[in-house]
């Protein structure tokens, strides 16, 4: 468990130099916790970067993959695309675009608030493990594209081979479009880690879950379905779900008094770089 050290400090008036009556202990921890950021975005970053990757997420980034491959190899990938590209009305470019927005913007906008801005204590403790849940999911979500390079649909083009169309490598489509969808992925993982630290509250769960599942719904119906393929959607909600939902349990295992049996650090200095391992008792 880590220890707080809390400064007490005797406030005297001024006026009739008249002394105030001091603060009990109790209030001074009470006010000094909730100017502090008990919780940062770096607590466990290098276990939760490796175990959302190789831990129990991992059976999700498997699913995922094979979701991708039993929608595309089935034309359900093309099916959709096809559906999204005959219907360009209003009422589609303003549900799905507006989705397509805030899997832009809320990734930036929900963590920044959280942390930095609000005077919450409790929500700075949430923005922590939000900004950390979608750095990692975007993160990893770049590293798959720059290797899979899968071509994006096209209303004009779109086809069986183009739905299957990967360029396995490094780099050869870049990293704006390729799979899976990183709107799905990194949003997935923002939802899913706020849900995951705050899972006493029903409500919170039960609205990040629509929000992951709207925007990652948005990036296959909206723009023409010109963004991703259907299973680029599933497969990056999969792994990103997992990714958030791994590292809110982390930070909630500790909220609760629950240390990690083995916590894996990252070590940079002048003699060392390495990791190193602390065992939790």
């Amino acid at each position: 468990m880590r220890s707080t050290i809390f400064v007490l400090m005797t406030v005297f008036a001024s006026g009739a130099f008249a002394e105030s009556p001091a603060e009990t202990p109790e209030e001074a921890a009470s006010s000094a916790e909730s100017q502090a950021h008990r919780v940062s975005p770096f607590d466990h970053l290098g276990h939760n970067m490796l175990w959302s990757a190789f831990g129990w997420p991992l059976a999700f980034h498997v699913a995922g993959g094979g979701a991708t491959y039993f929608l595309s190899t089935n034309d359900y990938d093309l099916r959709v695309a096809r559906f999204a590209g005959r219907h360009d009305g209003l009422g589609f470019q303003l549900g799905f675009g507006s989705g397509m927005l805030m899997g832009t913007l809320f990734p930036f906008l929900v963590p920044g608030y959280l942390y930095f801005v609000s005077d919450d204590s409790e929500f700075n403790d949430t923005g922590a493990v939000a900004i950390q849940a979608t750095a990692v999911a975007f993160l990893y979500n770049n590293i798959l594209k720059a290797i899979t390079g899968r071509a994006h649909p096209d209303v004009e083009k779109n086809s069986s081979e183009r739905s299957r169309d990967f360029k396995w490598g490094f780099w050869r489509r870049g990293v704006f479009y390729g799979w899976p969808s990183g709107h799905s992925m990194t949003n997935a993982g923002l939802a899913m880690g706020i849900a995951s630290y705050n899972r006493e509250n029903p409500w919170v769960v039960a609205g990040c879950s629509v929000y992951a599942g709207f925007v990652a719904t948005s990036m296959v119906l909206g723009a023409q379905g010109e963004a991703h393929w259907l299973s680029d959607a599933v497969a990056g909600t999969l792994m990103g779900a997992s990714i958030g939902w791994y590292i809110g349990n982390t930070f909630y295992q500790e909220k609760r008094g629950v240390q990690s049996a083995v916590t894996i650090l990252p070590v940079f200095s002048e003699d060392y770089q390495g990791v190193m391992l602390q065992m939790g008792l």
